[in-house]
């Protein structure tokens, strides 16, 4: 970083950066983002602590309303980050001096380096802030007044972040950085604050922490809505920044519509601050704002992709969906009541992969899809086609059949799914207008080399990026909570372990996505459910 410890200007490189992007009066613009007027316009009294009115940063005639009460910021360093990008300080500045100028909010701070537990200086940078020697909350001001104070106490423990070393923790473990201060310290965050992780990684966060079992996105972006936001996502933002940071993009995009993701050799950390402010004002102004229902989808057709694992563990919830050993057919039941509850319903379709790795197209047999087709497991579908469409009076023998998948014992479930959307073999069953709905049934996790995004962004393109038109509902084992994440479970179908990286794909697609214990309840109360959200899609409450 360079010296971050005293007070200096702004590097030439930084200012002339700051300053260039302020000729644009607009300010940069984000996907579903408003534009911030007048965040780099003041990059200089800002680099110097100085403060002006909120006329004078927004050019407003009258002093604007706050937008939203407060934010509270998670703020997560990776030491290397502190030192090998020498703008990390001077982007960080700007962007919290931004926040208090524009939106009048109390801005508070709680820095932390990627360790479980919250940080400590041993140099005194807290008592720069006016603080306690033992209090890391930093006030950067509140009323649309900048506190000058609270910047040379996070310098000072950015500069402090380059000796930290610890033999348990090595600083890039951001999840438990970003949530052991959330569960430690009572003051952190505020009920009425909105809550923005700020987490600044060097590579992509490591496991940590019981043999890595709770420092999943998946986790870690439910345990943030619960505790910091009460499940409202225009509360909680994210911002992170770092290279092929995989597990940490996914939190980001777990969350609210303007959390972002940057790699580090894309962007540099000013950019990317400096870009990610227009994000936040806009979340703050459309805080008190009534939340938008989703359009309503004619869902007169659908497209159903089931991936059931076919392993040998898997037979007794593969006997449930088929309706075999005197059981009710839960997949026939379901799609009945479909056709009965959505009037408008025309036709759908139904495809069914495995587990199996590289086996993308879709069942037309029964039993391992590596296995050629016979007369006697063919499943009579018509020539040319891979899918059964319904309604249909023979829906439930064929779909008994193909099924009955068969798998060896590495699965990839999510990963299937996406490259069986991708499969040109399989065109013509999901179509231009229709509403997918993507269910796993496995009683393992993904075991795939596959990022989690590569999976996320090709189920998208197969819907033409339109979040609004995808449903996922992943069953399996239920990786708990970050307080306490669970191992194995046993259930009415056997064993299972949970389903974590799953977990984070399914939750990746915000509310579009939903997990159910395979361990709890059955079949068919999991249908029941998914049934529900189905019809609060297709019909949405006036």
């Amino acid at each position: 970083m360079g010296g971050l410890g005293t007070r200096r200007a702004l590097p030439a490189a930084a200012l002339a950066l700051l300053t260039a992007c302020g000729d644009d009066a607009s300010g940069p613009t984000t996907d579903g983002a408003t534009t911030g007027e007048g965040i780099a316009s003041t990059a200089l009294e800002m680099s110097s602590g100085a403060t002006t009115s909120a006329d004078e940063t927004t050019g407003a005639t009258d002093e604007p309303a706050p937008l939203c009460d407060a934010i509270d910021v998670s703020l997560v360093i990776d030491p290397l980050v502190a030192q090998d990008d020498y703008y990390a300080g001077a982007g960080l500045v700007q962007a919290l001096y931004t926040l208090v100028r524009e939106t009048g909010a109390r801005v508070r701070v709680l820095p932390n380096a990627g360790t479980e537990g919250i940080y400590q200086s041993q140099s005194g940078c807290f008592e720069l802030a006016g603080n306690a020697p033992d209090d890391p909350i930093l006030v950067f001001g509140e009323d649309f007044t900048i506190d000058p104070a609270p910047r040379d106490a996070l310098e000072c423990l950015i500069e402090e972040l380059k000796g930290y070393s610890s033999p348990l923790d090595y600083g890039d473990g951001m999840f438990a950085g970003m949530m052991f201060p959330i569960l430690l310290d009572d003051r952190w965050p505020a009920e009425d604050a909105i809550g923005l992780a700020m987490l600044l990684a060097s590579a992509d966060n490591n496991n940590y922490g019981i043999g890595g079992m709770y420092n999943r996105p998946g986790m870690a972006s439910e345990a943030y809505l619960r505790l910091v936001s009460a499940g409202d996502r225009r509360r909680a933002l994210a911002f992170s920044y770092g290279q092929a940071g995989d597990r940490i993009e996914t939190f980001g995009v777990s969350l609210s519509p303007y959390s972002r993701h940057y790699e580090r050799e894309d962007i540099d950390i000013a950019s990317a601050l400096y870009d990610f402010t227009a994000s936040a004002i806009a979340a703050c102004d459309a805080h008190d704002e009534p939340v938008d229902k989703s359009p309503e989808l004619a869902c007169e057709r659908l497209d159903i992709l089931f991936v059931i694992d076919g392993s040998g563990s898997m037979d007794d919830e593969q006997a449930a969906l088929q309706g075999e050993d005197g059981q009710p057919p839960v997949f026939a039941e379901f799609t009945d009541a479909l056709v009965e509850q959505l009037v408008d319903i025309e036709d759908f379709h139904v495809g069914v992969v495995s587990t199996q790795p590289d086996a993308t197209l879709l069942h037309t047999h029964r039993g391992s899809p590596f296995i050629p087709e016979s007369p006697e497991t063919d499943c009579g579908l018509p020539e040319g086609q891979r899918w059964i469409v319904g309604p249909s009076p023979t829906l439930e023998q064929d779909f008994a059949c193909i099924a009955a998948t068969r798998s060896e014992t590495v699965e990839v479930p999510t990963r299937n799914a996406a490259e069986a959307l991708a499969n040109p073999g399989n065109a013509g069953f999901l179509r231009d207008d229709s509403l997918l709905i993507i269910v796993v049934v496995t009683d393992e996790d993904e075991q795939t080399y596959k990022e989690t995004m590569w999976i996320r962004e090709t189920i998208l393109d197969a819907v033409g990026g339109d979040l609004e038109r995808v449903l996922m509902l992943a069953i399996a084992g239920d990786q708990g909570i970050y307080e306490m994440p669970k191992t194995t479970c046993a259930g009415p179908y056997g064993i299972a372990v949970p389903g974590r990286r799953i977990a984070s794909v399914t939750r990746s697609l915000r509310d579009r996505g939903f997990t159910q214990d395979i361990c709890e309840g059955d079949m068919a109360k999991t249908f029941e459910d998914l049934l529900a959200a189905v019809l609060s899609v297709c019909t949405p409450e006036p």
